[in-house]
């Protein structure tokens, strides 16, 4: 912890540090903050409420930030974003605190960062925010959800069809443009989720809403079935097991039934409410033959033993890959709760193994980017399962370049 920090604002500086820029925990450390030094309880109550106000937050705040600075946020660099997320947070939703001291505190913790030379910018951005903002309403702040873009994958070969139609209705899309490379799958966006679900392409189940990261795995995933059962004549079994909605199947349905024909594929997931997800979206896709079950993955049945061609585990996770999305997810996450998702995520995959056919492939997947959950799961699984080989392992980070959540996949053979 830094020696010279001296008021509540800056512990807040520094809790944020640790969780924006080191990814750490939001409750760990401000717990570890009011463990280490005594810091009265009115100042405490104050970075609890200004720490996780942020992040709940922090679309709303970015927007604002977009508005007004020369640089956007998410080119900023770290310490200044920090900075005008706490300002713009107290001076929108903290009443009882002065502008005048918001922006002067704010300057001076930026006197004491490495970005010192831009306390100026800093101060004048701040000050056109306050003379700006300052009166509007709640209901007046920008939202950043409307504009968030939604990733669709069409389905069936039809994309002349589905585009067509896109065309017509003058909805702008675009062909996904970022590092991840597809070879079997046709993905796009669209700047509003609500342009997709209006169209007849999604009614009538020629288009699927998936994020890129899992559109990723299911066309990677299907390149491995190709090389594996391209000269095999039987019928191809696969079984999902924490399915719900249902796209990782429903694609790979709509991909090997292309190419092979009568084959068996079964969805399973926890509860009723979650099956339901996947019934509504397998009676819109017009798919008949996938059969549904409620079944909680971490229980063995003895029927299935080496029943699958493919077994598939998108095992719940802390979620972390998708926090750009759910900010919150920072406040609900724990050291404790990640050990806990380990033993679960553990219990599934060990459960799973069993169904899968020698020679068959087992699929592990997260939207989360803890090695714990990840890596760490997959060697230790190895470990103990010396009749499987890893195939293929994947992280993909959650940045410009890919232009998807966080997420992980691992692929292993069953020798």
């Amino acid at each position: 912890m830094d020696k010279t920090i001296k008021n509540a604002r800056e512990y807040s500086f520094h809790v944020l540090s640790e969780v924006l820029i080191n990814e750490k925990l939001l409750n760990n450390e401000i717990n570890k903050v009011f463990d280490l030094y005594s810091i009265k309880d009115e100042d405490k109550s104050f970075i609890k409420k200004e720490c996780t106000g942020i992040i709940e937050n922090i679309n709303n705040i970015d927007s604002i930030i977009d508005k007004y600075s020369k640089v956007k946020a998410n080119k900023l660099k770290k310490e200044i974003l920090i900075v005008f997320r706490l300002s713009i947070y107290e001076m929108l939703y903290m009443d009882k605190v002065p502008e005048y001291a918001t922006i002067n505190e704010s300057v001076n913790i930026i006197k004491k960062t490495k970005c010192k030379g831009l306390a100026g910018y800093v101060n004048a951005t701040l000050k056109n925010i306050a003379k700006n903002e300052l009166n509007k309403t709640q209901d007046e702040i920008p939202s950043k959800k409307e504009d968030k873009h939604c990733y669709f994958k069409i389905l069936n070969k039809k994309d002349q069809e589905v585009t067509n139609e896109l065309n017509g209705l003058k909805i702008a899309f675009n062909k996904y443009d970022g590092a991840l490379e597809f070879k079997h799958s046709s993905v796009y966006y669209v700047d509003k989720y609500k342009y997709v679900l209006d169209t007849d392409a999604f009614k009538n189940g020629n288009i699927i809403i998936q994020d890129v990261s899992s559109a990723y795995l299911v066309d990677r995933l299907y390149d491995y079935i190709e090389s594996l059962y391209k000269n095999y004549q039987y019928k191809l079994s696969v079984l999902d097991t924490c399915s719900a909605p249902g796209g990782k199947i429903i694609s790979l349905y709509t991909l090997l039934n292309n190419k092979y024909h009568d084959n068996y594929f079964e969805a399973r997931d926890v509860s009723n409410d979650k099956i339901d997800k996947i019934k509504e979206n397998v009676k819109r896709l017009n798919i008949d033959n996938i059969k549904m079950d409620v079944h909680d993955a971490t229980v063995y049945t003895d029927e299935d033993f080496e029943k699958f061609d493919v077994v598939l585990c998108d095992v719940p996770c802390s979620g972390l890959g998708v926090i750009s999305k759910k900010p919150d997810i920072k406040l609900k996450t724990s050291d404790e709760k990640i050990n806990s998702l380990k033993h679960l995520q553990t219990s599934i995959i060990e459960t799973s193994k069993r169904y899968v056919k020698n020679g068959g492939i087992l699929s592990y997947s997260t939207c989360t980017t803890t090695k714990v959950e990840n890596e760490e799961n997959i060697a230790d699984f190895l470990n103990k399962n010396s009749n499987f080989e890893k195939m293929y392992e994947k992280r993909i980070e959650n940045n410009d370049e890919n232009k998807s959540d966080g997420f992980y996949m691992c692929f292993l053979r069953k020798r």
